[in-house]
C-alpha cells in the first residue's frame, strides 16, 4: 500500500513538472541592427527582416522591399518623406541642399500656406519654401528671405509697396523710374524673368520655424523663363555618374547601381515645360538659379568639392528644378560642362 501511495506521489510530481514546463513563455526573438557588406542596413525581429516602416527607440525608419533602410527623400503612396543619413523620419524644417521644406508631425511634406511660430510660409506644389515677390491664387505677397510672409510698407528694389495685415499687396510705386521689381508665380509655368543672384546658405536662427528654417538657399526665384535654363534647351544624353553621395552620405545602393546602368547614355530632354530623364522626369515646373562659390557647394552638397567632381574653379552656375513632387539640381561649370542631379546621383550631361 505504502508502495502504491510512493508511485502515485511520484506520477502526479510528474505530471506537474511537465505541465509547468509546457506553459513557460517562449523566449522573446531578440531584434538587432544589421549591416551588409555593401553598407545597407536592416532590421530583424529574430529570423524575420523588418519592411516598410517601424518605430524602433522612438523614431520612425523605412525598410524598402529588399529589407535596406532607406534615406532622403521617400514617396510612400503619394506622400513625401524626408529621412535623415541615420534612416530616422525627420520632421520640420529640413534643407536638402539646394531649398528650405517643411514635415509635419506625421513626416509628410507640406504643402500651400504654413503658420509656424506665428509667421506664415508659402511651400508649393514640390514643398519648397518660397521667398521674394510671389504670386499666389492671383494675388501678390512678399515673402522676406527666411519665407515669413511680410506686412506693412515694403521698398524693394527701388519700389514702394504696402501690403495688408493678410499679406496681399494693396499698392505699389515705383521710386524710380529704372528700377523694377520681380514677382514669383507659385506652382506656375510662367514668371517675369530676374538676373540671377549670388547664393546664400540657408540655415541660422532669423526664421520663425521650429527647425530654424533661416534664410532661403539663395539664387533668383523664377518660373521657367530663366536665362541659364533656357539656354539648356535641347537633347542631352547622360554621361558617367560622377558622384552618388551629394544628398546623403550613404553610397551606392545595388538599386543605384542597377539604376545607373540602366539609364547611361539615354535621351535627357529639357525645355520649357520640363526635363525628361529616364525613370525621373519632371513636369509643371519652377525653377531657381543662380551662383554658388566653391565653399557653399561643399557645405550644401555633403562635403563634396568641385574637384572632387573633376570641376575646377571657385564657383559653378545652378538650377533647381522642382515639379510634380520631384526636383533636380542642374550644374554649369565655369568651362560649360554641365552635369544633372537627381536622386542622388550626379551625371554629367552630354550633347
Amino acid at each position: 500500500m505504502k508502495r502504491n501511495k510512493l508511485k502515485n506521489l511520484f506520477a502526479i510530481m510528474a505530471i506537474t513538472l511537465v505541465t509547468s514546463v509546457a506553459v513557460l513563455p517562449a523566449a522573446k526573438a531578440s531584434a538587432a541592427w544589421l549591416q551588409a557588406d555593401n553598407g545597407n542596413w536592416s532590421y530583424s525581429e529574430g529570423d524575420n527582416s523588418v519592411y516598410g516602416w517601424k518605430s524602433i527607440d522612438e523614431n520612425w525608419y523605412f525598410f524598402d522591399t529588399n529589407g535596406f533602410m532607406k534615406t532622403g527623400w521617400l514617396n510612400d503612396n503619394g506622400s513625401w518623406y524626408y529621412l535623415a543619413s541615420s534612416g530616422a523620419m525627420k520632421t520640420g524644417w529640413i534643407n536638402d541642399g539646394a531649398s528650405w521644406y517643411y514635415l509635419q508631425s506625421s513626416g509628410v511634406m507640406k504643402t500651400g500656406w504654413l503658420n509656424d511660430n506665428g509667421s506664415w510660409y508659402y511651400l508649393n506644389s514640390a514643398g519648397t519654401m518660397q521667398t521674394g515677390l510671389t504670386a499666389i491664387d492671383g494675388k501678390t505677397y512678399y515673402l522676406s528671405e527666411s519665407g515669413a510672409m511680410k506686412t506693412g510698407n515694403i521698398t524693394i528694389n527701388g519700389v514702394n509697396y504696402t501690403f495688408a495685415a493678410s499679406g496681399e499687396e494693396v499698392t505699389s510705386t515705383n521710386a524710380s523710374q529704372n528700377s523694377t521689381a520681380t514677382t514669383t508665380t507659385a506652382d506656375s509655368t510662367t514668371a517675369s524673368t530676374t538676373d540671377s543672384s549670388t547664393t546664400t546658405s540657408g540655415g541660422g536662427s532669423s526664421a520663425g520655424g521650429s527647425g530654424g528654417s533661416g534664410g532661403a538657399s539663395g539664387g533668383s526665384n523664377s518660373g521657367t523663363s530663366t536665362s541659364y535654363y533656357k539656354s539648356l534647351y535641347g537633347t542631352w544624353s547622360l554621361g558617367d555618374c560622377v558622384s552618388s553621395s551629394m544628398t546623403s552620405t550613404t553610397k551606392f545602393t545595388p538599386s543605384d547601381v542597377d539604376k545607373a546602368t540602366q539609364i547611361y547614355g539615354n535621351e535627357v530632354t529639357i525645355s520649357s515645360t520640363g526635363v525628361s530623364i529616364p525613370l525621373y522626369s519632371i513636369s509643371d515646373i519652377q525653377t531657381k538659379e543662380g551662383t554658388m562659390t566653391a565653399s557653399e557647394f561643399k557645405s550644401n552638397y555633403n562635403n563634396v568639392s568641385l574637384s572632387d567632381i573633376g570641376i575646377s574653379g571657385d564657383s559653378i552656375k545652378y538650377i533647381k528644378v522642382t515639379g510634380s513632387g520631384k526636383n533636380a539640381t542642374i550644374f554649369i561649370s565655369n568651362s560649360n560642362d554641365v552635369y544633372v542631379l537627381f536622386s542622388n546621383l550626379l551625371y554629367e550631361l552630354e550633347k
